[in-house]
């Protein structure tokens, strides 16, 4: 399996296009690895995990082709993970397909209705006459198929309804895609173990960067990745052989650039993700 981390920000981006902090003056000057985009990512170059409002620059930059995407996994309604304005453009007159086929987009309840409430009502239903889209109800802890990969979403402790990160399977491997979420509920360690588990990689929401105290809920820091670590090595969910990537930052987390945070992170066991970053496994 491989995973393409095409965003690796949470939703200001960095730079913050409004701010002027010392992070995302770092990220203007030196620009690279610096620079972060909201979060999205791919697997296989088949599974897209996410649709947010910088989906047309990962087009641009990272050779992301739409066209032979058929799958979307949606975490949650948050505009940095979802703008469905832009699948507008998937419509006839907007777009024109050399073969025509559906994409398939898989969320909550939730996710759905931000879909069919922010999308031209004629142009939705246009395309879901001819299946051009088609809108997939999940539940989580319901594993469902997708393109023979079996997916899972797992409950996320996070500030939008129906929050939910993803379990991905394929071939006798699997990868935690975590990210818009607090440390796991119990429910969720409940279901890793009476499944008995085993992740080759494991990517965690790491929005806080190095701050020792997050005061609040909703995203982790790199404590909260440690611990996940730990219980899932614990758990025999993950061993030495697991990948484990720190994803997803904001400008407002300590030691967030680049090359600081890469360092810290390297001692604790964990890659630190970056706009085009791939790992296969």
């Amino acid at each position: 399996m491989k995973i393409k981390f095409l965003g690796t920000a949470a939703a200001e981006g960095i730079p913050g296009i409004f701010c002027e902090c010392e992070t995302c003056e770092m990220a203007r000057q030196k620009k690279g690895r610096f620079i972060r985009t909201r979060s999205q990512s791919i697997i296989d170059d088949k599974i897209l995990i996410d649709f947010p409002s910088d989906t047309y620059y990962h087009v641009l930059s990272h050779g992301l082709d739409l066209t032979k995407v058929h799958t979307m996994i949606i975490t949650h309604n948050h505009f940095d993970h979802l703008y469905p304005d832009e699948l507008n453009m998937r419509s006839s007159g907007y777009s024109y397909l050399k073969e025509k086929s559906s994409l398939n987009i898989y969320g909550t309840d939730a996710t759905l209705d931000a879909i069919r409430n922010r999308c031209s009502e004629n142009i939705l239903q246009a395309m879901l006459s001819v299946n051009d889209l088609t809108l997939n109800r999940i539940e989580m802890f319901t594993p469902f198929e997708a393109e023979g990969y079996k997916i899972t979403a797992l409950k996320a402790t996070h500030r939008a309804p129906d929050s939910v990160f993803y379990m991905i399977e394929k071939d006798g491997k699997a990868i935690l895609y975590a990210h818009d979420t607090n440390y796991f509920d119990e429910c969720v360690w409940d279901y890793f173990e009476k499944n008995n588990v085993y992740f080759n990689l494991v990517s965690l929401d790491c929005t806080e960067a190095n701050i020792e105290e997050m005061g609040y809920v909703g995203h982790m820091n790199l404590n909260d990745n440690l611990k996940v670590k730990e219980r899932l090595s614990a758990m025999k969910c993950a061993d030495e052989k697991t990948i484990f990537v720190s994803n997803h930052f904001s400008h407002s987390g300590k030691d967030v650039s680049y090359d600081i945070f890469k360092s810290i992170a390297e001692e604790k066991g964990f890659l630190t993700s970056y706009d085009g970053l791939e790992v296969s496994f």
